[in-house]
Parts: C-alpha cells; sequence; structure tokens
C-alpha cells in the first residue's frame, strides 16, 4: 500500500531538526565502517523516514533497506501513545518501500528501526496485577526485534497501536535500537570526531574538521524537495552514495598524510620549491585549498595538475625520496606546462596531489 506521508518535506522547513538525522547516520557508516568499507550503498536524509540506508547488489538493484525513525529524547521511552505513534507511523514507511517502483532483488527485504539515544523500555502488567514483562534496550542490549519479544509485550503494544493507523503485516520488520550519543548537536559532532579518530588513529589529523567534510555530504541533499511532495527511492538527487562517503574518507586521510608528510620535510620542501617562510607556515591552508579544488572539476588548472602527477609516474623510478620525487615533478611541470596559477599554489598542489596519487606515508 502506497502511502504519501503528509510531512514529506516537514523537515525542510525545520532545519533544526536535521542535526539528529545527519549524526546518526554519520554514527551508523563508523560503526559498521568495516563491514561496510567497499561495498555499495545510499543514504538518505528526510525520504521515507528519516533515514533510509539502502544496500545495493552488483546489478545496482536494492537488496535491502534499513529504514530508520530516529528520535533523541531527554528522558526513557515506554510502552504509550507517542511511542505508538511513531511505530505505526514505522508500519506505514513498510508498506511504502514496498510499493516504490525501484528495482529490486527477488529476495528484497526491508528493516524499520526506531533509533534513539535513551533507553527503551518495553513491558506489560501492572504493579500488583499478575506477572509482568519487559525488555530494555540499552547500552548492554543495543538492537532489540519486535517478533522477538515476549507475546504479552506484543499484545501490549498492538493494544496501544490501536489508537492509530498502522500496518500489522510490518510488525516483524520492527526493531529498536539504542545508540550511545549525546543530547546536542555539539556533544553528538564531538563523539563523532572520537569514533574517526579511534577508527583512523593518526590518519586523521583534525577530527573536527573530518566530521564536517562527511556532514556536509548529507547537507547538500538532505533540503532537496521531494519532486511532487512524494517520496520516491528512484529520486537520486536525494542520495549520499557509499563512494561519496568512501572518497571523503580518503580525503580525510590523505590531507593528514600531506600535513605531516610537509612537516617532517619542510625545510627540505621549502627550499627546493622556492616557497618562502611566511608561505611555507600557511601550509595546512594552502593544502586543504587544493584538496578541495582537486574536487572541483571547474578547476581546470588544478584539474591539470593533478593529471600530470598522475601520469608522471615513471619519474618515482629514479627518485630516492619523497622530496627528491616532488621536486622533480615540479621541475618537470614548470618545462612542459604554463599555468595561471602562482608559483606557490603550484607547488603545494604538486605536494597534494604526490600524496594522494601516490598514497605517500
Amino acid at each position: 500500500m502506497s502511502h504519501n506521508r503528509n510531512d514529506t518535506n516537514a523537515g525542510v522547513e525545520a532545519l533544526t531538526g536535521f542535526s539528529f538525522q545527519r549524526n546518526s547516520a554519520i554514527f551508523l557508516v563508523l560503526e559498521n565502517y568495516d563491514i561496510l568499507v567497499g561495498s555499495e550503498f545510499f543514504i538518505c536524509i528526510e525520504h521515507h523516514d528519516d533515514v533510509i540506508f539502502a544496500e545495493l547488489n552488483d546489478s545496482n538493484e536494492i537488496d535491502k533497506i534499513k529504514a530508520y525513525q530516529a528520535k533523541k529524547s531527554s528522558s526513557e521511552w515506554a510502552v504509550g501513545k507517542n511511542l505508538a505513534e511513531i511505530i505505526a507511523k514505522m508500519t506505514k514507511v513498510g508498506s511504502a518501500l514496498e510499493a516504490d517502483q525501484i528495482s529490486k532483488v527477488s529476495g528484497y527485504s526491508h528493516e524499520l528501526i526506531f533509533l534513539t539515544n535513551k533507553s527503551i523500555r518495553l513491558g506489560c502488567g501492572k504493579k500488583g496485577k499478575g506477572e509482568k514483562f519487559s525488555e530494555i534496550i540499552r547500552e548492554s542490549n543495543v538492537f532489540v526485534c519486535y517478533s522477538n519479544l515476549h507475546g504479552n509485550i506484543q499484545s501490549n503494544i498492538l493494544k496501544r497501536l490501536g489508537d492509530f493507523s498502522f500496518d500489522d503485516q510490518q510488525l516483524d520488520n520492527l526493531y529498536f535500537k539504542y545508540i550511545d550519543v549525546g543530547n546536542t548537536d555539539r556533544s553528538q559532532r564531538h563523539q563523532l570526531a572520537g569514533m574517526l579518530s579511534d577508527l583512523f588513529k593518526d590518519k586523521v589529523t583534525d577530527s573536527a574538521a573530518a566530521v564536517d567534510l562527511l556532514l556536509k555530504l548529507f547537507r547538500e541533499v538532505e533540503t532537496v524537495y521531494n519532486q511532487g511532495n512524494k517520496s520516491k527511492l528512484l529520486d537520486v538527487s536525494k542520495r549520499v552514495y557509499s563512494k561519496e562517503i568512501f572518497k571523503a574518507i580518503d580525503i580525510i586521510c590523505s590531507k593528514a598524510k600531506a600535513f605531516r608528510l610537509w612537516r617532517e620535510n619542510a625545510q627540505d620542501l621549502s627550499k627546493a620549491l622556492r616557497i618562502p617562510v611566511s608561505k611555507s607556515s600557511r601550509y595546512a591552508e594552502y593544502l586543504n585549498d587544493c584538496f578541495d579544488y582537486f574536487k572541483d572539476l571547474k578547476q581546470v588548472e588544478f584539474q591539470k595538475i593533478f593529471r600530470f602527477v598522475d601520469d608522471n609516474r615513471d619519474i618515482d623510478e629514479v627518485s630516492f625520496s619523497d622530496v627528491e620525487c616532488i621536486t622533480k615533478l615540479s621541475e618537470r611541470f614548470a618545462r612542459m606546462h604554463q599555468t595561471q596559477l602562482n608559483e606557490t599554489l603550484v607547488s603545494f598542489a604538486i605536494v597534494a596531489a604526490y600524496v594522494e596519487t601516490r598514497n605517500a606515508r
């Protein structure tokens, strides 16, 4: 059954409501990074549900979808009107996903996951009136499936759902997940930075800036209006692809490598490339700009430098250090090409391109 949600574009008018969904999406990627790296998927924000995580097969068909209803809270959740209304909406999302016309594999499946940063107490029975049952989703029990709940708890949830329109056939796809993050955007970003540092160690020099780069990917799609005010997975403008996420992480790591290469060889590189001390001390600013320009296809001069460094790998065979290789690349580029960029920018662009193309230490 197709379901056209009245709040399909509600988040576009309330951007402050996006932060937890955005941050949760990055949390989920980092939490499962070792499993996800190299796989094909895309993520949508505020599209059918708060966060849509679609796994793709080799034929670019959807194999599985995890649809997250992401809600932060300042207090524990319990089986009541608020949670029942959310669950009812989630079952309608499940129906809409099944009806969506995007190409799916024959064994397609989906999970409808209520994601929150506070514990969820699912229970039944009243004090002093018969046997009570409860299941608490929290730090020690972070993921629970509705179908695995005690029958009495399921009956209590069904009773609460009676006040709302819902699809009972979707309840077996229902899950509850706890994530250990703070309640404010600032605290969540701080924790994401910590996850990046733990995951990539010294490969990331500025984890806060790295988080900003990842979140920028989602900001670019989250405010795109759904066409016809209706969610459709075929709408590619709402997607952030795995290759974009992994590319951003590669750039984050490449920046760290470039910074380290410069710091360890600053005097030799400055002298060989004729970069004045006043500009050499601003290496982080110059290198950051170069990596950003490499991503912008309109920056023709930077694209030319990147291709030159990538193509001229024969210099690696006759060089005995990174400094010597970069110096020879710089000298050959000056002989073979003219550019509108100033000499300092060209030099830093060659350093940045060398690190990204050679995967330098």
